[in-house]
């Protein structure tokens, strides 16, 4: 069921009516029986694949010693790899079942925790299926970690109006960031990333700018809605983004987007290949060319180059996804590699990190950075990445025709002004919300009614129709 069908309004008011009429002890059962429905409603042979998730860990972790663990993770990455990539095993191309990225990740994460001995195995196998199956975060996260949700979902939630309020204020903003900042701007990025050699550099850097709006509004566009549903039941998800392009430095870019994601990685694969024995036997042996280097910078290098690889095949088997990958595993090593000579030079320079100048400069880098690794991410193929970048750096030209030209995925004429000025003004709305928000995160919370209104006559002016599914859920 998509979130932005019009049955799912429906589907909401409905669960919300049965889920706060009936008593303590099947509260949760009626999320548990809307969560499956939720998921059931596209193809109901997709809870096959979920439940052999939910049954392979739930029996095996019961008993979470080694052996158990690995075939949790032979299981479930079996699925996951056979779908994603059937095509390049000369099979058909499989249609993957719904969330099975997501719901993959957390069953892996359940099962490292009770292998670790961080949490006890879940008792109850219907709680621990609802934990797996909970409607909001199914399709594409955030990543459930057991011991947060668990408490929540067999927890029992009165009624209490600001809930609903909140929660509905929040499902507005996802609905406008969805319909109306990402569904505007994607009919430019659509346009232009589907013939890149077409188009002069400027319409390019205008599209790959425009990309990392599309980017972020569908993405945490998603986010506030399920968020705001979740939050309508009294249940609080993850926060799943930061104010990214508000970073002043790749790292911590890494860390206020897709939060989930990068906790999950950090803490089951990043981490345990940090400290595991085959790592610093490398590490030593680098050790004995790199005389200099600092030993915890070298025991860093190759679960970085492993991280990011698996990241970018994550995404899908093209080589422009593995580039990405590549890309910002470089990235993250030259920052790691470089920190403390870059801390000796600003002290040599009394560099001032509080100076506004100075923060704006390092937001503009960090911004610049990553969109270059976006650029490879959204091309189409891998010879397009080429394509772009030797386009921008040998076509582009600021002049009048060029200017003109770089319109022309938006139309013509008055159609073409008319979608620049609109456009413009709510990227610029975006960008001042954003930053006032990091200085002070109660801005523009003071007139909630004002607002909602406003983005719901947005949303009925230029949302666009018959929006498609959520980006994210393609992976």
């Amino acid at each position: 069921m998509n979130l932005i069908s019009a049955a799912f309004p429906v589907f909401l008011c409905v669960l919300l009516t049965l889920y706060y009429r009936v008593g303590e002890r099947d509260q949760w059962k009626v999320l548990f029986v809307g969560s499956l429905f939720f998921y059931c409603w596209s193809n109901p042979v997709y809870i096959i694949f979920i439940l052999i998730s939910v049954f392979s860990t739930f029996f095996l972790m019961r008993n979470p010693v080694k052996s158990h663990f690995l075939l949790v993770i032979a299981i479930n990455l079996g699925i996951l790899i056979g779908f994603k990539y059937s095509i390049n095993f000369g099979i058909r191309d499989l249609a993957a079942p719904l969330g099975i990225s997501y719901y993959t990740f957390m069953t892996i994460g359940y099962a490292h925790d009770c292998y670790d001995k961080k949490i006890e195995p879940c008792g109850d196998l219907f709680h621990y299926t609802m934990f797996l199956t909970y409607f909001p975060q199914i399709l594409q996260g955030p990543i459930g970690v057991y011991q947060d949700m668990m408490p929540q979902l067999c927890s029992y939630h009165r009624f209490e109006a600001e809930n609903i309020r909140q929660g509905g204020y929040r499902v507005i903003v996802g609905l406008f960031k969805k319909l109306v900042i990402a569904g505007r701007v994607a009919f430019y990025t659509d346009t232009v990333f589907a013939s890149p050699s077409s188009f002069g550099g400027l319409t390019l850097i205008i599209a790959a700018f425009f990309y990392m709006i599309e980017l972020y509004a569908d993405f945490s566009g998603y986010m506030d809605i399920v968020c705001g549903v979740s939050a309508m039941m009294g249940i609080k998800l993850k926060e799943n983004f930061n104010r990214p392009y508000l970073a002043k430095n790749i790292p911590e870019y890494w860390r206020r987007w897709h939060i989930s994601l990068n906790e999950w990685f950090n803490t089951h694969l990043f981490m345990p290949s940090v400290t595991s024995s085959w790592n610093r036997k490398l590490s030593k042996s680098l050790g004995r060319v790199f005389k200099k280097a600092k030993k915890g910078t070298l025991r860093l290098i190759f679960p970085t180059i492993i991280v990011w690889v698996i990241t970018g095949i994550w995404h899908g088997a093209g080589l422009h996804y593995l580039a990405w990958g590549v890309y910002f595993a470089v990235v993250m090593l030259l920052s790691f590699c470089t920190a403390s000579y870059v801390k000796k030079l600003n002290t040599a320079i009394h560099w001032n990190k509080d100076n506004i100048f100075i923060k704006i400069f390092q937001v503009i880098r960090t911004f610049i950075i990553v969109v270059i690794g976006e650029i490879i991410f959204r091309a189409e193929t891998f010879s397009d990445v080429f394509v772009i970048f030797k386009n921008i750096v040998t076509r582009t030209a600021i002049n009048g025709p060029a200017v003109a030209a770089s319109m022309t995925p938006f139309g013509n004429g008055n159609q073409a002004a008319a979608s620049v000025i609109i456009i413009g003004i709510i990227i610029g709305l975006l960008f001042l919300v954003e930053i006032a928000r990091e200085r002070n995160e109660k801005a523009f919370t003071g007139h909630r009614y004002a607002y909602a209104f406003l983005m719901t006559v947005f949303i009925a002016l230029f949302g666009v129709r018959g929006a498609s599914s959520f980006m994210y859920q393609a992976f």
